[in-house]
């Protein structure tokens, strides 16, 4: 009985993490930014939400990866870095193995560049809130860690899937972002070092132009050759995206007294 509440619990906290998400899109929508004051405005809710959880459990908020301490800047910094070098190296191989080219862009808003920082630090902010902290710690705690971010990763991509991603990309694309986020906050039993791959991948994605074309860079793929583009693209992300997996493995390895993952 006891572990039939902590699920349902942890379906509840999810669901809420959704309505706020959904309710915040619908309050600031005639605002001046709306996507930057909804993700900011979901995003603090979401940290509310979590605290509410771990109140009404009785437990603190260090037990589902949510501190500041010591080692918070540093893997905060290594995050950023990395996760930048990640998408440095899946740009290198799409550029030499195919005719895609990056060329800085000469209609970039400079204005907008605070914004969109501010608008991916908060993107990233709501997503590692709802998905690798109380849904992933409680899960942990009461089922096998490679069972909980299973189950983890195939709620982000099915959100993912909700929010207008395609199949392929909310798989692969998603899917490994959730194994690489979610090993980062296992490792590190916080929220910080996956709040900076996060973060650090989603704007340095944008800036090289991977999002639409809107960053410093423009992403030029030759007439006839979209698909191959898209398919070595898709391989690159892997590739990139294993070797990041693999450096978190080695650069934070598992404590001995922690359940083997």
């Amino acid at each position: 009985m006891k572990t039939a509440i902590i699920y349902f619990k942890i379906i509840i906290f999810y669901l809420f993490t959704l309505i706020v998400f959904a309710l915040a899109s619908g309050v600031t929508k005639n605002s001046t930014n709306p996507d930057l004051f909804s993700l900011g405005l979901a995003a603090t809710l979401t940290f509310i939400i979590a605290y509410l959880f771990t109140y009404w459990d009785k437990i603190s908020l260090t037990k589902i990866g949510i501190q500041y301490n010591q080692k918070s800047i540093t893997e905060f910094g290594i995050g950023i870095l990395l996760s930048v070098l990640m998408v440095m190296t899946m740009t290198a191989l799409l550029t030499y193995f195919t005719d895609v080219t990056f060329v800085k862009s000469r209609s970039f808003n400079y204005k907008l560049l605070t914004a969109n920082i501010f608008l991916y630090f908060f993107v990233s902010c709501r997503e590692e809130l709802a998905f690798r902290t109380y849904l992933l710690w409680r899960l942990r705690d009461n089922l096998r860690p490679w069972l909980a971010l299973s189950i983890v990763i195939s709620v982000f991509i099915g959100e993912h899937i909700l929010t207008g991603t395609n199949l392929k990309m909310a798989i692969f694309g998603s899917g490994l972002g959730a194994i690489l986020f979610g090993l980062a906050s296992l490792r590190t039993k916080n929220i910080v070092l996956p709040l900076g791959l996060h973060f650090g991948w989603n704007t340095a994605h944008w800036l090289m132009g991977y999002k639409n074309n809107t960053g410093l860079f423009h992403e030029t793929v030759p007439l006839g050759f979209e698909q191959q583009a898209e398919s070595t693209a898709l391989i690159a992300y892997t590739i990139t995206m294993i070797l990041g997996i693999g450096i978190i493995l080695l650069l934070f390895p598992q404590s001995q007294n922690s359940k083997k993952i």
